[in-house]
């Protein structure tokens, strides 16, 4: 029974956590029994539980990417990333889910922007996003677009607007017409970082031209 035990497939951080697993860290999750995936697990922020499925802190890493690049994801885990679309389109599928975003400006400041069912559509559907129940800190407003939007990249413009977002505002983000918020944005340093339209934007925290520090997105399932 115990060699079974060891053996176990948690679908997401949130089993692992719940199964005991509370460090910070990379863990092995599985879709199903053939389709297993790497993920970082954040243990320790709001109790803990999250599959961390973006993260940027140094700059270190180009955004400015491919639609394929965005559905098979890049980076390593421990470092800035992306964990893919295709893989976010999955787990958001298979039970209801909560998105969280941590946000650092470059004083320091930590915000956060919660919602509460969050999940994606497939390729076929742009891996549009679908949002509900919003709050946080960040903000008294969303800066992601509540009503959905497609996903849009550099070699795939899915954005309302005549102009293509992905490539004016660089990286890829689900814009509207372009919005308020690209996560994805151009990485600049302190002192570089204001004034710039293309930085890592979200409008209702720091406004339309202030870049961030430090962001992080992450899902957990709602009954947590």
């Amino acid at each position: 029974f115990k060699q079974m035990d060891e053996q176990k497939k948690y679908r997401d951080c949130a089993e692992l956590f719940r199964a005991g697993f509370n460090r910070s860290g990379i863990y092995t999750i599985y879709i199903n029994m053939q389709d297993m995936h790497k993920v970082y697990c954040n243990m320790e922020s709001a109790g803990g539980g999250w599959t961390i499925i973006q993260l940027r802190k140094d700059g270190t890493l180009d955004f400015h990417r491919t639609w394929k690049e965005y559905k098979m994801g890049f980076g390593s885990l421990t470092e800035e990333h992306w964990l893919g679309n295709e893989l976010v389109y999955k787990l958001t599928n298979q039970r209801q889910c909560t998105l969280r975003l941590e946000l650092t400006d470059w004083d320091g400041k930590l915000a956060f922007s919660q919602y509460e069912k969050f999940y994606l559509g497939s390729e076929k559907q742009n891996y549009r996003l679908f949002l509900k129940s919003y709050s946080g800190t960040a903000g008294r407003q969303s800066s992601l677009v509540i009503n959905g939007a497609d996903f849009s990249t550099k070699d795939m413009d899915n954005d309302n607007c005549i102009c293509k977002c992905a490539l004016m505002l660089t990286g890829g983000w689900w814009f509207d017409a372009c919005g308020p918020s690209n996560l994805n944005g151009i990485y600049y340093t302190s002192g570089q970082n204001s004034g710039k339209l293309d930085g890592i934007k979200w409008h209702y925290f720091k406004g339309p031209n202030y870049s961030l520090h430090a962001t992080t997105m992450m899902i957990r399932p709602l009954d947590f």
